[in-house]
C-alpha cells in the first residue's frame, strides 16, 4: 500500500468540485504513487463515468465530535472535517496532502511536493495572503489569546506529517479550544489550526495555495502557482459577474458537461456582466504598490520543492 494520499475533505455539496480536482490530478500524475482520496461526512455518489480514476471515498458517517460544538463557519460542521484525516487515515498514510476543494490544480508535482523536508514539523502549508506583503503583520486570533506575532498560514493546503500531527494532540486540544475560547476563532478551523501549531509548520511557496484574489491575480502569472485557491465567496462555479478568468468556469464547465449532463449549468456567467473592468484600475494600482514586496517574499522560494529554511 502506497504511504502518501491527496485528501479532499468535502460535504455532499462541494464533493463536484473536490472530484473535479481529483480527475485533474490524476490525469496530471498518470504514474502516481500516491493515493487520491475524497472524505466526507455523508455518502457521496461518484459518477460511474470517473470509476476508472481509482479514487478511495471515505465515510465519517455520525461519528463526527464536531456536529455539536459551537461557532459553525459558514461551510457548516464539514469545514472541520480536515482535523479529523489525520485520524481516520492515518493508518494507511504517513504523509497526507490535505486540498480544500475549491482549488483547481495549474501544474504536477504533488508527488514531489509530499516527499518535501518539513524540518521537522507536523505540517507544511503556505502564509495566508494577509501576510504576503507583510510578514509581521499581526493577526487577531494571536492578539486575543495574548501571543506574540508569528507566521500565519492558509488552511486550505496542508502538507500533514502524520505522525507528528498525532504527537502533538491536535484534534483533542482543539476540541477543548473551540468549547472553551469560541470567541477567538475568526476563522473557524484555520483558527485552530494556527493557534494549536503556531510554532510547528514549515513554510512553503506560495505556489502551492495560490490564493486568488484582486490583489494576487495579476502576480501568478509570474509565479506560474500550482495550485490555485479561490478563496471567500467568490468561485469560478457561481461566477455570473465575470469577475474570474472565463477559463476558470470553462473548467468546471466541461467537467459538469462530461460528468454530470443533467445538472443545472452551474457556472455560465452573464456575457453582458462585465464586473471586472470597473475594478481594475484599483487592482492594477495595489499590484503595482506592492511589487518590491511581493518580488521578495516570491524570492524565498527559489526551489518550490523546498520549504523555507
Amino acid at each position: 500500500m502506497t504511504s502518501h494520499a491527496v485528501v479532499m475533505a468535502c460535504n455532499a455539496g462541494y464533493a463536484p468540485y473536490a472530484f473535479c480536482m481529483a480527475e485533474q490530478i490524476a490525469r496530471a500524475h498518470p504514474d502516481r504513487d500516491f493515493d487520491i482520496c475524497i472524505f466526507s461526512d455523508e455518502a457521496l455518489a461518484l459518477p460511474p463515468s470517473l470509476a476508472a480514476l481509482g479514487l478511495r471515498l471515505v465515510t465519517l458517517g455520525a461519528d463526527n465530535p464536531f456536529l455539536d460544538i459551537p461557532n459553525p463557519s459558514r461551510h457548516g460542521h464539514s469545514t472541520y472535517l480536515r482535523l479529523l484525516v489525520p485520524q481516520h487515515l492515518g493508518q494507511s498514510y504517513d504523509r497526507i496532502l490535505y486540498l480544500d476543494s475549491d482549488i483547481l490544480l495549474h501544474g504536477g508535482g504533488l508527488d514531489r511536493l509530499m516527499r518535501a523536508d518539513l524540518h521537522g514539523r507536523a505540517i507544511g502549508a503556505v502564509r495566508d495572503h494577509q501576510q504576503w506583503r507583510n510578514p509581521a503583520r499581526q493577526v487577531a486570533e494571536f492578539r486575543r489569546m495574548g501571543l506574540p506575532q508569528a507566521g500565519y498560514f492558509n488552511a486550505g493546503v496542508l502538507l500533514i506529517d502524520v505522525a507528528r500531527f498525532a504527537a502533538k494532540e491536535v484534534l483533542p486540544r482543539a476540541i477543548a479550544l473551540m468549547r472553551g475560547k469560541p470567541e477567538v476563532l475568526l476563522r473557524h478551523d484555520q483558527s485552530l489550526l494556527n493557534l494549536l501549531l503556531r510554532d510547528d509548520w514549515a513554510e512553503l511557496s506560495p505556489v502551492w495555495n495560490w490564493q486568488y484574489t484582486s490583489a494576487s491575480r495579476h502576480f501568478a502569472a509570474l509565479a506560474e502557482p500550482r495550485l490555485l485557491h479561490f478563496i471567500g465567496s467568490r468561485k469560478p462555479w457561481a461566477d455570473l459577474k465575470n469577475q474570474l478568468p472565463a477559463s476558470f468556469r470553462r473548467t468546471y464547465r466541461d467537467f459538469q458537461t462530461r460528468h454530470y449532463p443533467d445538472r443545472p449549468d452551474i457556472c455560465t456567467a452573464d456575457p453582458s456582466a462585465l464586473g471586472w473592468p470597473d475594478k481594475l484600475a484599483s487592482s492594477l494600482l495595489r499590484h503595482a504598490i506592492s511589487a518590491g514586496r511581493m518580488h521578495s517574499y516570491l524570492a524565498r522560494f527559489p526551489d518550490p520543492f523546498r520549504a523555507a529554511p
